[in-house]
């Protein structure tokens, strides 16, 4: 089997020789062998996994999400990729639900060239859809509710979640911007009535032909660890670059707030019960974004060659 030395790594995958180092110590990425004088020694699997690494981070990832996953995982994110950058085939006919007066006037308007519906299941209202769900799944839907307390944000929020449309549409009036973030956060599109036909067309058009999903954020189930410990980031506020940057300062202040308002939203999560889902998805989100800026100070605390460990403060 052949070995390669961290240089030719370095050539073959396109990664620069700190990105590697860095990717393994700090990520924990990729696993490397010691030759007897110590240096560090690829085989052929850690050079594909470094190449699928890389592939999936020039398409936006960055390496502290994906690190953990396995390569069947990154060879699927890649083919999503290439499946978007192929011709695209004619769309094949879509089934749409939609529930409510409002929305189904909108449905009703819309030419059947370019949108090849080829069914539309009428519901009265979201009662009635809930009613009647059995277990299928449209390609679209499309809902009117008029106005949105919290509780029934919460419930429409369940539902759609239950039907799991891959296009989902919300036409509404009244109802707290919280809400409709949280509705939002599940992917719904939201507009606000009243609506005209050419920006709901729009919508509608755009979705279809948009690639679904956000490649850049990754769906996470758990927390990332904290890789600073508060006293860590005392002291990477508190000093001083060797190239008078002041990028660990500046970063290590938005971690801490960042740690400052997770701990709030997990807070508000098991405090407040009817919008738990809201705050979970905060939660989680958040911290995605202090492991996305504890990633950005540890390159720059590599690249001046800094040790928090052994910096006295």
């Amino acid at each position: 089997m052949k070995q390669y030395s961290i240089g030719a790594i370095a050539k073959l995958t396109g990664l620069t020789v700190h990105n590697l180092r860095v990717w393994e110590k700090r990520h924990s990425a990729i696993e490397t062998d010691r030759s007897d004088s110590g240096r560090r020694i690829y085989s052929e699997s850690a050079l594909e996994r470094l190449k699928l690494l890389k592939s999936c981070v020039d398409n936006g990832f960055n390496i502290g999400t994906i690190a953990g996953m396995s390569n069947e995982e990154l060879r699927d994110i890649l083919q999503e990729f290439k499946s978007a950058d192929e011709p695209t085939a004619k769309k094949p006919n879509l089934t749409v639900w939609a529930a409510g007066a409002e929305a189904l006037r909108m449905i009703d308007q819309l030419e059947k060239p370019p949108f090849p519906i080829d069914k539309v299941t009428r519901f009265t209202d979201t009662d009635h859809l809930a009613s009647a769900h059995n277990g299928g799944q449209p390609d679209m839907l499309v809902i009117e509710q008029a106005s949105l307390s919290a509780a029934e944000a919460q419930n429409l929020g369940k539902l759609i979640k239950r039907i799991n449309a891959p296009y989902v549409i919300l036409l509404y009036r009244y109802s707290r911007q919280q809400d409709v973030s949280y509705l939002k956060s599940l992917g719904v599109q939201a507009l606000k009535s009243p609506v005209d036909k050419t920006t709901f067309r729009d919508l509608t058009a755009n979705l279809v032909e948009a690639p679904q999903g956000d490649p850049i954020l990754v769906p996470i189930k758990q927390v990332p660890p904290r890789t600073f410990s508060d006293r860590a980031l005392n002291k990477a506020a508190a000093m001083t670059s060797t190239i008078d940057c002041e990028c660990p300062n500046h970063l290590s202040e938005l971690i801490k707030s960042l740690v400052g308002f997770e701990n709030y939203s997990a807070e508000c999560e098991s405090k407040d019960k009817e919008s738990a889902d809201l705050h979970h998805h905060i939660y989680l989100r958040t911290a995605q974004a202090r492991a996305i800026l504890e990633d950005l100070l540890q390159s720059v605390l590599d690249q001046e060659g800094i040790d928090l460990s052994r910096v006295n403060h």
